[in-house]
């Protein structure tokens, strides 16, 4: 099977894109390659009623040709189709094909010599991919003062080719703003750092405005110049390697936490960590724990119903807490706590001094002032790349400060981290992070997370020096008394 260099844009990123343009929403809009359709349903979205859709994979055009009868949508390869149109605006994601791949797609009628007898591309090195082409033949369709959008890897800024494709792009158009984007970009699993562009035809001397954006977990967040580029080769997020969940949540501490009750049956009672100040070190064993009321149905004693309905005419007094309230009128089970498992790695969403992720080697339970992660690789190496200040720094910026120095850090905050990509860190530095993450554990030396962070700054692009001047910068401004 021929590939066609598919590769769908979030609906998110899609949408966003289309915000990029400042056109009527009459204008005469077209995508060059809808695949999907993911920008014909943004475009629509936004109101744009004059569009044109083209694509040559013949299934996705019958797919959007019935969900979309408004617009005009053909089935053809834009590169060869013919269409006498101007357009006001152009948005696109073009197919990634490599120059070497590009004779391929002769079965279609194209192929790198029929392309390069295109006057339109005459300026396009020899080892041009094939979203230069796109682009190129984008720019020739659009409108004097027309706008091109469009996404597509940022790695050809830095190539001979690359060089030579902007000094022809330049010569047509200037660019008014160039976005670099990290993150869940695409719907597929394509790890490419991707730049976004916005292109104004004929005006070729115009100021470039750039921004730094991550995508994740359905949002887009602005980044400092700074944050972005520290960790280019940083973008593998942390959704690919484990989940997160918040610790049990009782909905009356006082009423489940260390309770006030004689009976101590350890059918109605279990362990579970409260604080991060009852952990010693970088694992839960030695930890001190409360006692959680757990009351079983078929073991209840005269002291735990007398107890049960003490809380429960309490609760109706006052109403509240309002869960535990609302439950008692739909459920006669009304205080059975929905156990979580605190297996895996704990992490406390207040820091004041140091980061510390803890390795739950006990199991224990935990209470919701913690973070729970579920490492998807070795529970080990998932460890180390927790305990490091390439990932202290992350979360120092990506924290809220409040005062007296502490920073409060949300369960997105921690899925907004960004690694190394898994897949090219070798089986032999893999061995070396859950060594040291033993070694962590066992002792407790922090001096170990710098061997961390040496080891992991084989695969970024700041030493591990600079990135600890950069944490102990970023945490010495959070705890700076004013």
């Amino acid at each position: 099977m021929v590939d066609l260099g598919q590769v769908f844009t979030k609906r998110n990123v899609a949408r966003y894109m289309v915000s990029l343009f400042e056109l009527p929403r009459q204008a005469a809009v077209m995508d060059p390659c809808y695949g999907a359709g993911v920008f014909l349903d943004a475009l629509l979205k936004d109101g744009y009623s004059n569009v044109t859709g083209c694509e040559m994979d013949t299934t996705l055009f019958e797919k959007s040709r019935k969900k979309y009868p408004q617009y005009r949508l053909i089935n053809n390869d834009f590169l060869i189709y013919n269409d006498y149109i101007k357009y006001d605006g152009i948005i696109m994601n073009p197919p990634y094909i490599r120059q070497e791949k590009i004779d391929e797609l002769e079965p279609y009628g194209i192929t790198k010599k029929i392309l390069r007898s295109n006057p339109i591309f005459s300026g396009l090195p020899s080892t041009a991919n094939m979203y230069m082409y796109f682009i190129m033949k984008a720019i020739d369709l659009l409108k004097y003062e027309g706008q091109l959008v469009v996404i597509f890897p940022s790695s050809w800024m830095n190539t001979k080719s690359g060089l030579e494709f902007q000094k022809t792009m330049l010569s047509k158009c200037g660019i008014s703003k160039q976005i670099y984007i990290r993150g869940e970009v695409f719907e597929q699993e394509a790890l490419v750092e991707v730049v976004i562009m916005k292109l104004i035809k004929g005006k070729t001397n115009i100021d470039t405005i750039e921004d730094y954006l991550e995508f994740g977990n359905g949002t887009l967040r602005s980044l400092s110049s700074e944050e972005f580029e520290l960790f280019e080769g940083f973008f593998y997020p942390f959704s690919k390697l484990a989940t997160i969940k918040r610790g049990l949540t009782t909905g009356c501490n006082k009423m489940y936490i260390n309770p006030k009750i004689s009976c101590r049956d350890s059918e109605c009672f279990k362990p579970i960590l409260s604080s991060p100040k009852d952990i010693n070190g970088y694992t839960t064993n030695d930890a001190y724990l409360d006692c959680l009321f757990s009351p079983k149905d078929e073991v209840l004693s005269v002291e735990e119903i007398n107890y049960l309905d003490f809380w429960k005419n309490k609760i109706i007094e006052e109403q509240k807490p309002k869960t535990l309230y609302l439950k008692i009128y739909s459920n006669n089970k009304w205080y059975k706590v929905r156990e979580i498992s605190g297996e895996g790695i704990l992490f406390s969403y207040f820091v004041r001094n140091d980061m510390k992720f803890v390795m739950n080697e006990t199991g224990v339970l935990v209470r919701d002032n913690f973070y729970v992660i579920k490492p998807k690789i070795d529970k080990w190496v998932m460890f180390a790349l927790l305990n490091n200040y390439y990932t202290y720094y992350q979360l120092e910026l990506h924290g809220k400060k409040y005062g007296a120095g502490l920073l409060k850090l949300q369960k997105y905050d921690i899925e907004g981290l960004y690694f190394p990509n898994y897949n090219l860190i070798s089986e032999s530095d893999k061995d070396k992070m859950a060594t040291l993450s033993h070694k962590l554990v066992e002792s407790g030396d922090v001096y170990i997370i710098e061997e961390i962070t040496k080891l992991i700054s084989k695969y970024c692009n700041m030493s591990h020096k600079e990135i600890l001047e950069k944490y102990l910068a970023a945490k010495f401004r959070r705890l700076e008394v004013k």
